[in-house]
């Protein structure tokens, strides 16, 4: 008895690819953990308590370190993870001069979902995670241009026992612009509805450090469909 194969064609699910401009609207943060804190804090997690941690841990680390590693920057920097003293206000100026400081993928999907879960998720009946499938960015950081960057020092809550405030040092960008890259799968979200989720997400919701303040406000600018 003769068999016959059957051929099976997948086809790709349909979606649209834009490239989106986004303009500042207010002051952007961009600030995570410096680079000697996380290593301090795994060396203290990875040793017993009470263990004498090495000298360099028992050096202040200098306000140039904090302000040069919280940054995620385009182009590689140097780590002077054997001296952080090395870490001066000239390199950090070398750097916004000659390098971009960068948004992470991952803050706008994470602001993405929170606007669409407060704004969008009654009358469109699905969740934020629905959301974070069906969009795809095409990298994992986006550069920022910006005109002006200035450090400041702000206030910051402490998240421990003693849940006092304390002074933290940023770097803060003013004027600033930003181009993503994003899909989304047209069969969940059609484009329209992922404009107007980044659209509200610049308007109410903003990106980047200390947002929930009012930083990192944006509106759409160019749009291309690729």
């Amino acid at each position: 008895m003769e068999t016959r194969e059957k051929s099976i064609v997948i086809e790709p699910i349909k979606e649209t690819r834009m490239k989106v401009q986004l303009i500042g609207d207010s002051d952007l943060i961009l600030h995570k953990k410096s680079r000697e804190w996380e290593r301090r804090e795994v060396w203290k997690q990875n040793n017993a308590k009470g263990t004498e941690p090495p000298a360099s841990h028992k050096i202040k680390i200098p306000v140039w370190e904090q302000l040069i590693t919280s940054v995620t920057w385009e182009k590689p920097i140097n780590f002077h993870d054997d001296n952080v003293e090395l870490y001066t206000e000239e390199e950090l100026k070398e750097y916004l001069a000659n390098n971009r400081p960068c948004i992470l993928s991952v803050a706008f999907y994470n602001s993405f979902a929170e606007a669409f879960r407060t704004f969008f998720k009654d009358s469109i009946k699905k969740n934020g995670t629905d959301l974070q499938r069906a969009i795809n960015m095409g990298r994992t950081v986006f550069p920022v241009d910006f005109e002006i960057a200035n450090v400041e020092q702000k206030l910051v809550p402490n998240t421990g026992i003693a849940k006092t405030n304390v002074v933290c040092n940023q770097l803060v960008f003013s004027n600033w612009k930003c181009d993503i890259d994003i899909s989304c799968a047209d069969i969940v979200f059609p484009y329209k509805t992922v404009l107007s989720i980044i659209q509200t997400t610049g308007t109410y919701i903003g990106v980047g450090t200390n947002r929930k303040y009012g930083y990192g406000r944006y509106h759409i600018g160019n749009i291309e469909i690729i």
